[in-house]
């Protein structure tokens, strides 16, 4: 039995059309007056990004054969998206961070880092490992993904955090094209029924950050 959605269940090529649709309208017209922020939850579905290796797909998945697998335009490795997943895209003009990508990550790792502390969940980054990282039995695992597209100083794409979703469809990857670390959720962490103000904790969180920006 899947678990009650965060959001409504979309398809992950529907949101990638959106964003593709915005990031041009962006680009041909230089606005920068309007950013978006994408919240979802996606159906089942396995993305390879630009510095993908199939091989990471350490067997093909008979159980979960009916599971597409897209070819998209993020950077990163293969991952996973599914139900109780947050998914978060930035369509934003990178003028927002001084024309500076490694402030831009830094302020998304940030993001991540806050709503883990709100559920008393120790994150923290690792040096030229994109993502966050907790302790988990004295193993170190990832929680969250960073990967973006950034062309003509417009960014696409964003971040994913595992919620409450089934962690089993990341064994027939490698996902992020990690060979010795494992994957964790917040319900794995901190196990108890906490993801019903997810929405309004991420909208508060963004606010601030965006606040302290501009």
């Amino acid at each position: 039995m899947e678990n009650q959605p965060l959001f409504f269940l979309k398809d992950y090529k529907l949101f990638w059309g959106l964003q593709k649709e915005i990031f041009d309208i962006k680009i041909q017209s230089f606005n920068k007056k309007y950013n978006f922020i994408i919240c979802a939850e996606h159906n089942h579905v396995y993305t390879i990004g630009r510095n993908s290796k199939f091989p990471n797909f350490l067997m093909f998945y008979n159980t979960y054969k009916k599971i597409p697998i897209l070819k998209v335009d993020r950077g990163g490795d293969v991952t996973y998206h599914g139900p109780g997943q947050l998914v978060v895209y930035f369509i934003l003009d990178l003028f927002l961070f001084n024309y500076d990508i490694n402030f831009l990550l830094r302020f998304i790792e940030n993001v991540i880092i806050y709503i883990l502390l709100k559920y008393k969940i120790i994150g923290f980054r690792i040096i030229n490992q994109a993502g966050i990282w907790v302790i988990c039995h004295n193993d170190l695992k990832k929680i969250g993904s960073i990967g973006l597209k950034i062309r003509h100083y417009i960014t696409m794409h964003g971040f994913s955090l595992n919620i409450k979703n089934n962690l089993n469809y990341y064994n027939y990857i490698r996902p992020c094209g990690l060979k010795k670390y494992g994957i964790t959720s917040l319900y794995t962490e901190n196990n108890f029924y906490f993801y019903i103000n997810i929405k309004s904790l991420l909208k508060n969180i963004l606010s601030y950050f965006f606040n302290l920006l501009i």
